[in-house]
């Protein structure tokens, strides 16, 4: 008989107590490879979120720059706007490769299918754009093919009733080419909102992006119909070189503008990793209490099922079994015991990774579109090993007392 099958079997004996440890080991490995998916996922998620607004630099009006970026990757907007002028006096500087003027506003929807049978209303996020700037800024955004999809188009420039539907904004609303969205706005200044009919032109294939739960529709047109005619909510550019000396030259030229401010979204990167930090800090503080917490259970369990056995260890050493020999049993019982639970924590971190990425998106609410958690076998591997070394360091005084016993003494300690 092995050494790890006899040591299995000693386990068995006491399965509500085995089953515990293990258990305990088990949480503590799968908040531990939460963490680590997390501190995997979360940097690549910011920088796929922020690649896929299309630009480098946001031209805003004056205020909190992290604040405004957050809203930007939520879909949602700021209370503040800039003048459309600064869009005209920028967009000749020779550093710029692409820009884009974009106009975001709130509407409130009326009726959710396709008959607009009467419904509870809801929200959604209309943004004015300039179709042939924004799609060199986003040249990844593709119209949905299929049934009531082929004929998709972008609008027309001048078109006052026309919309494109971001993929989950047309599925929400059971929306096709050539269908009607109402939608309730209120013009700035007004205190009646005022309903309106849009021809849905386009239906965007998914992109995993803000643009998802977007409608489009003419920049000139959602000025007009927000009463916010010559305003804008930000300016996206590309420049042609993108490093620090670039950026600080172009931003030197356009901060005399006195209504604006300049922001690289590098600088919103690292705020928002800096803010993603502070809860990586506590969620890592928790994660090494539940290690102490399963380690100091492991050493209980094995002293205790020691303890137990003292008359059979005795016994063991009388009949000629080395210290050595009783050392690895103990031993091998302690990294099984790990072993069964890194293995079970890893399935269950796993298994509960989809809702852990909802509940931290929850509580950051940084706005980024992609997995905030990302598990790789690289990491369920080290989990595993990280485990195993913890077990045998574990088992090591447990594993001394028991193989340090005398057996005369250790016979009579059990009589």
């Amino acid at each position: 008989m092995t050494f790890t099958t006899f040591a299995w079997r000693n386990l068995t004996r006491r399965p509500v107590r085995t089953l515990l440890t293990s258990g305990g080991v088990a949480l503590a490995v799968a908040v531990a490879v939460s963490l680590g998916g997390f501190n995997l996922g979360y940097k690549r998620a910011i920088d796929g979120s922020i690649e896929q607004l299309g630009f480098q630099v946001m031209v805003m009006a004056k205020g909190c720059p992290y604040e405004a970026a957050t809203m930007m990757l939520k879909g949602g907007t700021g209370l503040l706007y800039l003048p459309e002028n600064a869009h005209t006096k920028i967009k000749n500087d020779p550093d710029i490769e692409a820009i884009t003027p974009i106009f975001i506003g709130i509407a409130e929807k009326q009726g959710s299918s396709i008959d607009d049978a009467p419904a509870a209303s809801s929200f959604t996020i209309l943004s004015g754009v300039d179709a042939p700037s924004f799609r060199v800024m986003k040249p990844w955004l593709a119209f949905k093919k299929g049934p009531g999809y082929d004929s998709g188009r972008w609008f027309a420039p001048d078109a006052t009733n026309e919309v494109v539907m971001g993929f989950e904004a047309a599925e929400y609303e059971q929306r096709k080419v050539g269908d009607v969205l109402y939608a309730s706005i209120t013009p700035n200044g007004k205190t009646a909102p005022v309903m309106h009919a849009f021809h849905v032109t386009g239906v965007l294939e998914r992109s995993g992006s803000q643009d998802d739960g977007t409608v489009f529709l003419p920049l000139t047109t959602a000025q007009r119909i927000f009463g916010r005619e010559g305003e804008l909510t930000i300016i996206g550019i590309k420049l042609r070189e993108f490093n620090g000396i670039r950026m600080r030259e172009f931003e030197g030229r356009w901060m005399s503008i006195p209504e604006v401010q300049v922001v690289s979204l590098e600088q919103v990167k690292g705020a928002l990793v800096s803010l993603v930090g502070t809860a990586q800090t506590m969620v890592a503080a928790v994660a090494v209490i539940a290690i102490i917490v399963a380690v100091i259970g492991v050493i209980n369990a094995i002293l205790m099922s020691v303890y137990e056995r003292i008359g059979e260890i005795g016994i063991m050493k009388a009949v000629g079994a080395a210290r050595i020999q009783v050392f690895r049993l103990i031993w091998t019982e302690t990294l099984l015991i790990c072993l069964a639970g890194a293995i079970s924590g890893c399935l269950l971190a796993v298994i509960t990774a989809g809702a852990t990425d909802a509940a931290l998106r929850h509580l950051l609410n940084i706005g980024v579109t992609q997995g905030l958690v990302r598990i790789t076998p690289g990491l369920l591997g080290g989990a595993v090993l990280g485990s195993v070394i913890l077990g045998l360091l574990a088992g090591i005084w447990p594993a001394r007392r028991a193989a340090n016993l005398h057996p005369i003494e250790a016979i009579r300690a059990n009589e």
